[in-house]
């Protein structure tokens, strides 16, 4: 017979090895890099889920989102009003969220598709921008003369989204019209915007397409990208230097709490610890420049939209190791190929020299072509 205590050890082993791998964890709230001023400071409103109006803020992803809506908006001649109903609607929905799911309702409005006159159909519905076109769609069929419209803005964006709960959206009124009027045409008090390339735990300087390494990188020198866009991605990931190894830690929004792998990385204790792992990093960098990655680290090579062979790499492309590792190339700095990565469990996020031998794979994705 099997004794009882060595039954209860096998069945607690096949539960650790069985349990889902889900980066779910709670997470973390990135720092803020933008804050919505009052338009009326001496009656400041105050939106759902309490604090000032004037304290009102948005993630770096947030406010990628809020600008992709407006610049839809002005592209369709959908006025300041229209927008101001849908910044409602998607902050209600997703809290501006693109890459939000709940079950067959995906992105910042939660479409369903195909959606009325199949405007949510045909298009990636956690696309911000295309989403908003397929709101402004559905807005201009249901309330065409929607300017005018005497109904108040939370009962016109229920007339697109037909929750069933219109009356919530009323709550984000005042942020969505303090936002539009410091974005849409210049006309309110400008957003307070740090630079957004100061994202995580230590300040990076970003200037046109030239990333300055902090202190913390251990090598000094600029990383010089081929676009902004790029700069944002590596000025994203740099700007965590230093936080901890997490299997399975971070999201488009920032570390969060590992999960359990039932191995090396659960003896370390990363289910319980805040960080980012190698796929989470770059996932994290790059959606701060308004690039979709996912995990795991292959993935982001099979899917990517251009892979090139190492000796053609440029800084921010991403560089594999078998199919467990990737990391983000930052180019030669005085002659040395460094990556930005978040190496194993026991390690931090740091700069390391680009290792050329055992199993890396001498090829580079390149998520901005």
């Amino acid at each position: 017979m099997i004794p009882l205590a060595a039954l209860a050890s096998a069945v607690l082993l096949v539960l650790v090895l069985l349990q889902p791998r889900r980066a779910d964890a709670d997470p973390i709230t990135p720092p803020a890099t933008c804050q919505v001023p009052g338009t009326e400071p001496s009656t400041p409103a105050t939106p759902q889920g309490g604090g000032s109006f004037a304290g009102v803020t948005l993630s770096p992803t947030q406010t990628t989102t809020v600008q992709q809506i407006l610049g839809v908006a002005k592209s369709m001649n959908v006025t300041r009003r229209g927008a101001v109903v849908t910044l409602q609607a998607g902050m209600q929905e997703s809290t501006l969220n693109p890459l939000a799911r709940n079950g067959n309702a995906v992105g910042v409005f939660q479409q369903i598709a195909p959606g009325p006159w199949s405007s949510y159909a045909g298009y990636d519905r956690t696309d911000a921008a295309a989403a908003s076109k397929g709101f402004f769609t559905v807005l201009l069929q249901r309330a065409p003369g929607y300017e005018t419209d005497t109904r108040p803005n939370h009962e016109l964006a229920e007339d697109v989204e037909r929750s069933g709960e219109g009356w919530r959206y009323q709550h984000h009124q005042a942020f969505a019209e303090a936002v539009v009027a410091a974005l849409y045409d210049g006309s309110g008090p400008p957003l307070d915007c740090a630079d957004r390339s100061f994202k995580g735990r230590i300040q990076v300087t970003v200037t046109g397409s030239d990333v300055t390494l902090p202190p913390e990188a251990g090598a000094a020198g600029v990383v010089h990208a081929a676009s902004p866009q790029v700069a944002t991605a590596i000025a994203a990931g740099l700007s965590w230097l230093g936080i901890t190894y997490s299997w399975g830690g971070g999201n488009a929004d920032g570390p969060t709490k590992g999960v359990r792998d039932g191995g090396v990385a659960d003896s370390y204790g990363d289910y319980d610890k805040v960080g980012f792992d190698c796929s989470g990093l770059t996932l994290y960098a790059y959606a701060q420049a308004g690039v979709q990655l996912i995990r795991p680290s292959d993935a982001q090579l099979t899917r990517a939209k251009l892979a090139v062979p190492f000796t053609q790499a440029r800084p921010g492309d991403l560089l594999f190791w078998g199919t467990h590792h990737v990391a983000m190339y930052l180019g030669a700095i005085n002659g040395q190929p460094l990556m930005l990565e978040a190496p194993q469990s026991g390690d931090v996020v740091k700069v390391s020299n680009v290792r050329t031998g055992g199993d890396f794979r001498n090829v580079s994705a390149r998520p901005i072509p």
